[in-house]
């Protein structure tokens, strides 16, 4: 059982469109009241007809369905208003019924040939409007109007008369028509506030100097051309506040110059001839004015809106490109998207079972959401422009490779007629940065969990190889041990020796690997300790001597006396290490430049060869995890050696910065906090290892 408070839907409908028929009944006898204004003998018309406008626009605006209830209010309108004014009822009856087809033929071929609604904000809006509304429309209204007054009263010149009616029912189509329609479109209140007061401001100096033009007594001369005057104020209206300014700067302008020049003042007034030929002079004028600044309007506005997509999809692609997390990125597209250029928006996304989950609705309803998945389903092309319920939409698959990802739609709420084919572009353009930016995170979420594997495949391998390799050094340390005592060990000794290298060489590997390990987890502990980064260096050449030898390069080292800090002596000596094995790998044959000095509160390491050297795109890359500059069939190693030096280095709180050239080896600079040397080095300075000079060489 329904509820008493719903109602007839059809009884609603009724009474909805019964009550917009009385308000145009009403509107239709003003608007021809206020045109009486405009009516100068001999003249059978009016020099303006305001009603031509008002209809054009009620009916581009209304339903088709609802057209006969509104004809029938405006030949109502007409039928009992033109009594009063001392006209015979058949006239009256001609005159209605040329009313009711000027209305029919400008409406209808208006929407015949531009397919959606009249905004009047591109400039084929304004051609139609022009060959329409202006110019074939009135043609049975005139025809009607002025051939009754023919047959049922008295005309002096029938085509004279004729050309005044066909030019005021044009003119008034053009002039009203486009003022109603684009004060029926609402900006923000924000905007409407703004151009409220910058409109009034133009329409208050455009009447104040349209009023002195078009007011002079008798011009003459040059006085003539003072018209020209208004157009600034009328280009101004057009290109600030758009199709809306340049109507309503043309329908004041129109209203000063035909009352001053029916009154015989203006550069129109003093015109040779009757007031009709005046009249009809300043009609063309201000026609022609009025269809130029409308259609400068339109351009304008066309081109701001192509320029607020282009900005719109910028920004979306910057804020997609932002994070590699759709559902914190498909929210801040939506609120670009609403309300610049659609009042609703919604992003679903695919699930593994194939179904359209929404991942952002913004301004549309739960039902409407539900009624526009459904479509998606059955989607069988990119994209679809069409009308529901809710309004214009766009829907449009999101897409990558042949691959369905999604689906997005937007939604103009109240349209009454298909988005246009640009809006279906500028969705599918928006679609495809979207699918881009799922399928980069598709691809981002896969690496991730690859490296993943691998680290864990890593960490538990290093852990599985210490335990055998600790137990194998171990064994072949006794081996040799028991090889000295033998007489003959000479010849099998040297053997031993090398495999003991190479276990040794595998131990750091599997210690650097556990490293990465401990630095990935937050693991990795510093124990400082006062340390002269000078004998740390002169340590680690010594320890590396048999490998610097067997790459043959040579070392020269330089120091500065006491350059001291609080570090972990253990972790530098991996990163020195690491360094000059990197030099030795890269560079062997060739000399190799070592340099510490202080600089300020800094202690800097320069450590420079002679190598092959690497581009200059990848000296940054070079210290990330598991990275190489070269190929790995060229050079071995796992690529962790600057990853972990850069780590160590960091969490010194000190820095390390790479330069080179192909061909002309690499140099990194390694730079850490100092602190002031410790007192013994002033009392003990024999106590270093190497001599004091600050220009120490080591060859090796």
């Amino acid at each position: 059982m329904a509820s008493k408070g719903q109602g007839n839907p059809r009884v609603q409908v009724s009474a909805e469109v019964l009550g917009r028929a009385l308000l145009l009944f009403g509107a239709f006898i003003g608007m021809k009241a206020l045109s009486s204004f405009f009516c100068f003998p001999p003249q059978q018309g009016a020099a303006v007809w305001l009603p031509s406008g008002l209809t054009l626009a009620v009916f581009l605006r209304a339903q088709t369905r609802r057209w006969p209830v509104y004809l029938a209010a405006v030949f109502l309108a007409e039928l009992l208003i033109v009594p009063l004014y001392g006209d015979p009822w058949n006239m009256a009856v001609s005159w209605a019924l040329g009313n009711c087809l000027r209305t029919l033929v400008g409406a209808g071929l208006m929407r015949r040939w531009l397919y959606q609604s009249v905004t009047f904000s591109r400039p084929r809006d304004v051609a139609v409007l022009l060959i329409a509304g202006g110019l074939l429309s009135p043609l049975p209204s005139a025809t009607l109007g002025i051939g009754a007054v023919a047959l049922f009263g008295q005309v002096e010149n029938f085509w004279s008369e004729w050309l005044g009616w066909y030019l005021a029912d044009g003119l008034g189509a053009v002039l009203v028509a486009p003022l109603l329609l684009t004060w029926r479109q609402e900006p923000s209140w924000h905007r409407r506030r703004l151009e409220s007061v910058e409109l009034l401001g133009t329409l208050v100096l455009l009447a104040l100097t349209a009023h002195i033009t078009f007011g002079q007594l008798a011009p003459v001369g040059i006085l003539l051309s003072l018209p020209y005057t208004c157009l600034p104020f009328v280009l101004w209206a057009a290109l600030r506040l758009g199709p809306r300014g340049a109507s309503t700067a043309a329908a004041v302008l129109g209203t000063i110059a035909v009352i001053h020049t029916a009154q015989g003042h203006g550069p129109f007034g003093v015109l040779p001839g009757s007031v009709h030929e005046r009249v009809l002079s300043v009609q063309i004028f201000l026609a022609v004015a009025s269809l130029a600044t409308l259609m400068l309007a339109t351009l304008v506005s066309d081109r701001l809106r192509v320029e607020r997509a282009q900005r719109v999809l910028a920004e979306a692609g910057a804020a997609l490109a932002e994070s590699m997390e759709p559902r914190d990125t498909l929210p801040r597209v939506a609120r670009l998207v609403v309300p610049a250029l659609a009042s609703g928006f919604i992003v679903w996304l695919r699930d593994e079972e194939g179904q359209f989950v929404p991942a952002v609705r913004l301004g549309v309803s739960p039902e409407t959401e539900a009624r526009l998945r459904e479509e998606l389903r059955r989607l069988p092309v990119p994209s679809r422009r069409g009308l529901g319920p809710e309004g214009a939409r766009v829907l449009v698959g999101l897409r990558h490779r042949g691959n369905l990802l999604g689906g997005m739609a937007l939604v103009m709420a109240g349209r009454t007629h298909r988005p246009r084919p640009r809006m279906a572009s500028f969705a599918e353009d928006l679609a495809h940065h979207c699918a881009l930016a799922l399928e980069n995170a598709r691809l981002l979420k896969e690496a991730q969990d690859a490296i993943l594997v691998r680290d864990e495949f890593i960490t538990v391998a290093a852990h599985e190889l210490r335990t055998p390799l600790t137990a194998l050094q171990l064994q072949l340390q006794g081996v040799t041990r028991l090889l000295r005592k033998l007489p003959a060990s000479e010849t099998v000794l040297p053997r031993f020796q090398l495999l003991a290298r190479q276990l040794s060489r595998l131990g750091r590997l599997v210690e650097s690997m556990l490293d990465v390990e401990r630095i990935h987890t937050g693991r990795l502990n510093l124990e400082r300790e006062p340390v002269d980064l000078g004998e740390l260096v002169r340590e680690v050449v010594e320890r590396l001597s048999g490998d610097l030898e067997r790459a043959r390069c040579g070392v020269s080292f330089k120091s500065e006396a006491h350059v001291t800090g609080l570090w972990d002596r253990t972790q530098l000596e991996q990163a020195l290490t690491n360094l000059l094995g990197n030099a030795m790998k890269f560079g062997a044959g060739l000399p190799i430049e070592l340099e510490v000095e202080a600089q300020g509160d800094r202690a800097r390491l320069i450590v420079r060869d002679q190598g092959i050297g690497m581009a200059p795109e990848v000296l940054e890359r070079v210290f990330g995890r598991f990275e190489r500059a070269v190929s790995v069939r060229e050079y071995g190693g796992l690529g962790l050696g600057l990853f972990l030096t850069r780590q160590i280095v960091q969490a010194h709180g000190g820095t390390i910065q790479a330069s080179s050239q192909p061909g002309q080896g690499a140099t990194f600079i390694l730079e850490l906090p100092a602190s002031s040397p410790p007192a013994r080095y002033a009392t003990e300075p024999a106590s270093l290892p190497w001599p004091e000079s600050p220009a120490d060489s080591h060859p090796t």
